[in-house]
C-alpha cells in the first residue's frame, strides 16, 4: 500500500487519477475517469475516491472545522474557530450545509455555533432543509429544543421532501423510537402541527380523523417527487400501518390509487396482509359494478379494477402476486404462474423448477420488497445460473459468447459495464450526488461502449 505525504495535495491526486486513466486504458479501452480514481485510492489505503477525498480535505482548516462539527468534538472546534473567526460560514460540501447542520447532533457543537453567530435557520441547497429538520431526524430533543430557543423555526416548511420538521422527526423508518417522539411532542407544543403523512406515520388515528375531518382532500395529498408521490394510503401500506390501512379505506381513501409512476397501492405491500382491506375494498367495487351491470343489461366498467391491468402499466411493468399473467417457456407453449419464493431458477405453478429459466424480483416472490431484496434476489439467480452452468460439459465462456452472438443477442461484456458504472458517477457528480443511474437502454448501450456481437 502506498503513503500519503504528510501534506497530501487533492489537485496532485487528480493529476495522478489521470496518468492512471491512461494507464488504464491500454488495457482497458472503456476504462473511465472514476475509476482510475478508485483504483488510486485503493493503493492509498482507501475503500473509495470519496473516503480519500474526505481525508485530504479534513487536514485542510475547512475540512478539520467540518470534522470537528460532525464529531462533536467542541473544543477543537473552538479552538479552530479561536485562530480562524472568518471561517464560521464555512459551507458544507456537497450541498453547501452550515456547520450547524454538521454538528445537528452535538448540543455543546450548537450550542458554540449559535452563541458564535450562525443563523438556527440557514438553509442548505440539497433538501432545504435547517439544522433543526437534522436535529429532528436524529431525535435529538436537547439541540431541537436550543435550535427553538435561538429563534429556530420549527415547522420548517419548504423542505423538498415536503415532510416539514414533524415529518422529519415522524416518516424515515429509524424514527419510531421514545427519543422523535419526545420530539414531535415538543414541537407540537412549540405550535407545529401534524399532516396526514406524520399522523399516519405515528399510527395517530384520532390525528387522521380529525386531519380528514377538517380537510377531507387531505385523502388525495401527495408526497413530494422524492417518495414518488405516494398517497396517503400507499404510504401506510409501505410503511406497515395496517390500523392507519383499514382507516383510510374507511375515510374514503381511494383504493384504486397510483401514485406517480403508476404504482397501485397493492404494489407496496410488503405481506399479504397489510393491504387486505385496499383488496376487499376493490373486490366490492367489482361486485358493485357487476350486479349494476347485470340489472342494466350493459357490459360491465371494470377495467380500472383490474389488478392485472393495474400493475402491468406501461410506467412500471410489475408481474402481480394475485392475478398471475401467463409467462410461456422458450421450447414448451405452456403458461406459468409466479415463481415461488426461495426458487432462484424458474418454477411451474406447483413449484418445480424449470430447467434453463432464472427469474428475480416480483416474478419469483410477488410484490414485496425494495430494490435491496431484488439485489438479494439477483446474487441467488445469477449464483444458480453460474452453478448450472460451469457443472454442464464442455463448459466454455467463449463459445458461449460465440454462441449468443451468432443468434443475434447484443452482449455487453465486463469492461463496457464498467463503462457504464464510470458513466453513472460522472453523471451524479455533476448532479452533487454519488450516482444518477441510466434507465433507458440505449443510452446504457452507449455508455457501454457498444456491444460484443461476434
Amino acid at each position: 500500500m502506498t503513503q500519503l505525504s504528510g501534506r497530501p495535495n487533492l489537485e496532485w491526486l487528480r493529476k495522478q487519477a489521470k496518468r492512471r486513466l491512461r494507464d488504464l486504458r491500454t488495457q482497458f479501452p472503456g476504462a473511465q475517469l472514476a475509476h482510475a480514481q478508485f483504483d488510486l485510492a485503493k493503493d492509498f489505503g482507501f475503500t473509495s475516491w470519496r473516503d480519500l477525498k474526505a481525508h485530504v480535505d479534513s487536514l485542510t482548516v475547512d475540512g478539520r472545522l467540518i470534522v470537528a462539527a460532525k464529531h462533536g468534538d467542541a473544543q477543537a472546534l473552538a479552538a479552530l474557530l479561536d485562530a480562524h473567526p472568518d471561517k464560521i460560514h464555512v459551507r458544507v460540501p456537497p450541498y453547501d450545509a452550515t456547520l450547524l447542520h454538521a454538528g445537528a447532533r452535538h448540543l455543546d457543537v450548537v450550542d458554540l455555533l449559535l452563541t458564535r453567530g450562525l443563523d438556527p435557520n440557514a438553509k442548505e441547497k440539497g433538501d432545504n432543509t435547517s439544522a433543526m429538520h437534522w436535529a429532528a431526524a436524529a431525535g435529538a430533543l436537547d439541540v431541537v429544543t436550543r435550535l427553538a430557543d435561538a429563534g429556530g423555526d420549527v415547522v420548517g416548511r419548504g423542505d423538498d421532501h415536503e415532510m416539514e420538521v414533524i415529518g422529519w422527526a415522524s416518516c424515515w423508518k429509524e424514527t419510531d423510537t421514545p427519543r422523535h417522539r419526545a420530539v414531535r411532542e415538543f414541537l407540537i407544543g412549540r405550535g407545529a402541527t401534524h399532516h396526514i403523512f406524520s399522523a399516519v406515520a405515528i399510527d395517530d388515528a384520532d390525528e387522521v380523523r380529525r386531519i380528514v375531518a377538517k380537510h377531507p382532500a387531505a385523502l388525495s395529498s401527495r408526497q413530494s417527487r422524492n417518495e414518488d408521490n405516494r398517497t396517503p394510503l400507499q404510504f401506510a401500506v409501505a410503511f406497515d400501518r395496517p390500523r392507519m390501512v383499514a382507516l383510510l379505506i374507511e375515510l374514503g381513501a381511494d383504493p384504486l390509487g397510483v401514485d406517480g409512476w403508476g404504482m397501485p397501492v397493492a404494489g407496496y405491500a410488503d405481506t399479504p396482509e397489510i393491504d387486505r382491506p385496499v383488496m376487499e375494498k376493490i373486490r366490492a367495487l367489482t361486485d358493485g359494478e357487476l350486479v349494476s351491470a347485470a340489472r342494466g343489461r350493459r357490459a360491465a366498467n371494470v377495467g380500472a379494477m383490474d389488478l392485472g391491468q393495474l400493475f402491468t402499466r406501461p410506467a412500471r411493468k410489475r408481474v402481480p402476486y394475485r392475478t398471475p399473467l401467463p409467462i410461456h417457456h422458450d421450447r414448451q407453449d405452456r403458461p406459468w404462474s409466479v415463481r415461488p419464493t426461495g426458487h432462484p431458477a424458474g418454477a411451474a405453478g406447483g413449484g418445480v423448477p424449470i430447467p434453463g429459466q432464472y427469474v428475480a424480483g416480483w416474478i419469483k416472490r410477488g410484490p414485496t420488497g425494495v430494490i435491496g431484496t431484488n439485489r438479494h434476489d439477483a446474487k441467488e439467480t445469477v449464483a444458480a445460473l453460474l452453478a448450472d452452468g460451469l457443472s454442464a460439459k464442455g463448459h466454455d465462456p467463449d463459445a458461449l459468447l460465440a454462441t449468443l452472438a451468432g443468434r443475434g443477442v447484443e452482449v455487453v461484456r465486463w469492461d463496457g459495464w464498467l463503462a457504464i458504472d464510470a458513466a453513472e458517477l460522472s453523471r451524479g457528480q455533476g448532479q452533487g450526488r454519488e450516482r444518477a443511474k441510466i434507465s433507458d437502454r440505449r443510452d446504457l448501450l452507449a455508455a457501454a461502449g457498444g456491444v460484443f456481437t461476434s
